[in-house]
């Protein structure tokens, strides 16, 4: 449960006010706490939601020290309980709050405390109970292809309309995802799985999924990679979605780009579809082996060289301008290539083959 939820719900019984630090309305609440000494500022674990009413504020700027004593606890947010200890809240804390995105939220003296935690602990329960079970459901469904129809059903049949999104990431943490993905409103399992951590956004719309896309790509770079999957309407498909997530993640990687989508993969998608290593290999003997070996032994780029030449549609200018190599020294070198391989490369299948070819040489040391 994201603090703005909690707010949604409890906002008309408990007479709730958020006065500062709406942005960060979309951290997840693990659980909450009552707090009214400094002291025991460290038994915080991070992702609770603080209540204080300033019980043991005896001097002027308690609150404040309050709330900086807490900078870097990774808390969901905090209510004050006003009224009583809690009169006046200073201009230069809603300031800090809105700049921290520490949502900051009211509640009168005479709401009592136990009443609002203990419907937040029993919400925070049930849907740690309802998370637990679609993981598990997804986990059978994603690596066993065991599908509970009647759960499934049930639940889908109360999610029209809802899609579900499925990323496969490489050398990255549980925390760092999550901390990219508890800056939406975006529901989320993650599972570890043989060194790959994959995430399932489930109760989400085409629109949200690409947002969470969108922070992603702009939050996600260096050695992560991660591959996604085509949407899905039914845990029933998950199976399917893992499998391109993981294809998907293999080009990433291979190919050295942060992420890729598996409707976007293009050739490789046809490379990773061919189930028999001996038609690859022969591929990648005839269209490239030759090239291969001549540039081991004579130390050259001939291999890139013919890359750039298929990929620019045989524009010899394009391909000296991105070697910086002379026009005069392409052509010769280009002519040498087509010697290579017993090929003038004019042809569209030919050049398919070399395409495809070049796809495998990529993958070749990922599959």
């Amino acid at each position: 449960m994201n603090l703005k939820d909690l707010f949604e719900q409890s906002k008309k019984k408990y007479r709730l006010q958020l006065i500062a630090g709406e942005k960060g309305s979309c951290a997840q609440i693990k659980w909450i706490y009552l707090l009214e000494d400094l002291n025991n500022i460290s038994f915080i674990r991070g992702g609770e939601l603080i209540i204080t009413t300033g019980l043991a504020s005896n001097y002027d700027g308690w609150l404040e020290d309050l709330f900086h004593a807490m900078e870097g606890k990774n808390i969901s947010g905090i209510i004050l309980n006003v009224g009583r200890y809690i009169n006046k809240i200073p201009a230069s804390l809603l300031d800090y709050c809105n700049r921290m995105e520490l949502p900051l939220l009211t509640m009168p003296w005479e709401i009592h405390i136990a009443d609002i935690m203990q419907d937040c602990c029993n919400s925070l329960l049930k849907e740690k109970q309802q998370e637990d079970y679609l993981s598990k459901t997804f986990v059978n469904a994603m690596f066993n292809n065991i599908v509970d129809h009647t759960f499934i059903a049930e639940y889908e049949a109360k999610q029209i309309n809802f899609i579900y999104g499925l990323i496969a990431f490489k050398n990255t943490l549980n925390d760092t995802v999550m901390a990219v993905l508890n800056q939406t409103e975006q529901k989320y399992v993650l599972i570890n799985r043989q060194n790959i951590l994959y995430a399932v956004l489930y109760h989400t719309t085409e629109k949200k999924l690409s947002i969470v896309l969108n922070i992603l790509h702009k939050s996600l770079s260096g050695d992560i990679y991660y591959g996604i999957a085509t949407i899905s309407h039914s845990i029933a498909d998950l199976s399917a979605r893992r499998l391109e997530a993981d294809k998907a993640l293999t080009v990433a990687i291979a190919t050295k780009k942060t992420y890729c989508r598996y409707d976007k993969l293009g050739l490789y998608q046809i490379i990773l579809g061919i189930a028999e290593q001996a038609i690859l290999d022969n591929l990648y003997t005839q269209c490239l082996q030759a090239i291969i070996e001549y540039d081991q032994k004579h130390q050259a780029n001939y291999l890139e060289i013919l890359r750039y030449y298929i990929e620019f549609n045989s524009s010899v200018q394009m391909v000296a301008e991105h070697t910086f190599t002379h026009r005069n020294t392409i052509n010769y070198r280009i002519t040498k290539i087509k010697e290579l391989l017993h090929s003038d490369l004019t042809s569209p299948a030919e050049r398919c083959r070399l395409q495809l070819a070049f796809c495998y040489y990529d993958l070749k040391a990922h599959l």
